[in-house]
């Protein structure tokens, strides 16, 4: 479902209503076991664990994101609209996000809200009391900076950094509504960096596998308007997990990066 923008179909989260949303998909899964009783094979299906809703979201990162900084909230409440239907949601958690940004192209982000609380549909449209999420700002080509241990002479072509929370809920006695959700840690985090390699040596085989391994890189990726930084993340406690490089006759050398790291909750 592409919104493009129009307003007979919005999201709202936290009463923001977002911008730039491309792409908006709920889905459930109902966790169920057979029962199965002495002297029957079947004796019909019992519940086996409370049903989580995965509300996933696709956005253009335009301006100053404030999804990401609802890590680690458990009460984060909205409401989907389409046409004349409205859907409210509670109790939902973001599971994890994902920045991608290219040169050239606009940046994007996607993202998973986990919904503990109750789905269902409304009569009452929140949409004309929402604030709007901050201003659009285009973004320049050269407004991709990425800084870290592989040299400036190394011209980034794309980056993907993942943060990805874990959670977990507690329900009360013989109850499927969730009494408390809290963040477990630490929190994983993962880069993927593609350069255009011009001073690029590859890093020795075998020093993936040693104790000394340089296992507290720091990466910044800033994705900046036309007069000021828009977003800034920072994987902490990196370390190079792989490593690929490609030549083509005729085409530039790339590299392909990837770094994980862990972050305190």
């Amino acid at each position: 479902m592409a919104l493009g923008g129009s307003h007979e179909e919005y999201i709202i989260i936290n009463n923001t209503l977002l911008t730039g949303v491309q792409n908006v998909a709920f889905s459930q899964q109902v966790s169920e076991d057979p029962v199965l009783a002495v002297g029957s094979s079947f004796n019909g299906t019992t519940i086996t664990s409370p049903t989580i809703t995965t509300l996933a979201i696709d956005k253009l990162l335009l301006n100053s994101d404030f999804i990401t900084g609802l890590t680690g909230s458990s009460s984060i409440s909205g409401q989907f609209g389409y046409g004349d239907n409205l859907i409210d949601f509670e109790k939902a958690c973001l599971g994890d996000y994902s920045v991608s940004a290219q040169v050239g192209s606009l940046p994007t982000i996607a993202f998973n809200l986990d919904i503990y609380g109750s789905l269902s549909g409304s009569e009452s449209s929140v949409e004309l009391g929402a604030v709007n999420e901050n201003s659009i700002q285009k973004v320049p080509q050269e407004g991709l900076i990425v800084t870290f241990d592989k040299g400036a002479t190394n011209a980034v072509q794309s980056v993907v950094f993942t943060q990805t929370i874990n959670k977990q809920a507690m329900y009360g006695i013989n109850s499927f509504e969730v009494a408390q959700v809290k963040t477990v840690g630490p929190i994983s985090q993962q880069v993927q960096i593609s350069i255009e390699v011009e001073d690029y040596e590859l890093e020795e085989t075998f020093s993936f596998l040693e104790v000394s391994k340089d296992r507290n890189r720091t990466i910044q990726i800033q994705i900046s308007g036309e007069n000021s930084i828009l977003n800034t993340f920072t994987l902490e406690n990196a370390h190079l997990t792989s490593e690929s490089f490609s030549a083509g006759v005729g085409d530039t050398i790339i590299a392909n990066l990837e770094y994980k790291g862990y972050k305190k909750v």
